[in-house]
């Protein structure tokens, strides 16, 4: 089966304090369906903008970007695409939040509220569907947020983050029910954390990204998602964070 997902030498640059400043460098990749890949590394190498690059919100300098074989370099709304913050708009029920893609789409509201319903419980928000993002905890505020990028409509979601913000007891429920969801409703996962124990906790994959400018500079398969033992979980873990600190400048130590 072709992947879902490729990017031929992803390059990108940025002009800083008036000189242009190389960030990602020959970035290629590939993707199963149905996979969740995590990709880690430390702050600054690149992470972010690679995932822009991918949504469509950036374009890059060199390079190519691939969904199903078809190539959507530098288009926007192929992909589903969740920011670090949850952006959920303050004067806006859960409901009307979720639906905002849908609205930009211009597709059918009632065909895709009643799909939204359905979801609802799913996600554990059937109980808070008409309330404003005030009312809610942070961990509900990003399964909204994360069901608002899923009705993007698309099956390849990429995720930046989005449990940075949250304490450790419920960012661990997060993870589990992320596993869960990802499984039931069989979606491809691009998850970018610096957490290496989070990654670990959610994915088939995890790839490591480094330097200035950043680079891919391995790949580690997990097999089953979560089904590592200790001693084969503290290896790779030790593996990965040799792996990230080489890559690490002065700079980024401090």
């Amino acid at each position: 089966m072709p992947p879902i997902l490729r990017t031929e030498k992803l390059s990108k640059s940025f002009l800083l304090a008036g000189q242009p400043r190389l960030i990602l460098d020959g970035l290629s990749f590939e993707m199963d369906s149905e996979a969740f890949v995590s990709v880690v590394g430390s702050s600054g190498c690149g992470k972010s903008t690679w995932l822009e690059l991918l949504a469509g919100i950036t374009h890059p300098d060199s390079g190519e970007i691939y969904y199903r074989g078809e190539k959507i370099t530098g288009k926007t709304g192929l992909l589903g695409y969740m920011p670090q913050d949850d952006l959920l708009f303050p004067w806006l029920s859960v409901v009307e939040n979720v639906l905002l893609p849908v609205r930009v789409r211009d597709s059918d509201i009632k065909t895709a509220r009643e799909k939204v319903h359905k979801l609802l419980p799913v996600f554990g928000l059937e109980e808070h569907a008409a309330h404003l993002p005030y009312q809610l905890s942070g961990g509900l505020r990003q399964r909204a947020a994360f069901l608002r990028t899923v009705m993007t409509d698309t099956q390849l979601l990429l995720l930046d983050e989005p449990f940075a913000s949250l304490d450790a007891i419920t960012r661990l429920q997060l993870q589990n029910w992320l596993k869960d969801i990802t499984t039931e409703l069989k979606l491809s996962i691009i998850f970018v954390t610096h957490d290496i124990d989070e990654a670990l906790n959610l994915s088939d994959e995890i790839q490591v990204m480094r330097g200035k400018p950043g680079r891919f500079a391995g790949a580690f398969k997990l097999g089953e998602r979560g089904k590592l033992n200790e001693p084969e979980r503290a290896a790779l873990k030790r593996q990965i964070l040799e792996l990230v600190a080489d890559g690490m400048t002065a700079g980024d130590a401090r």
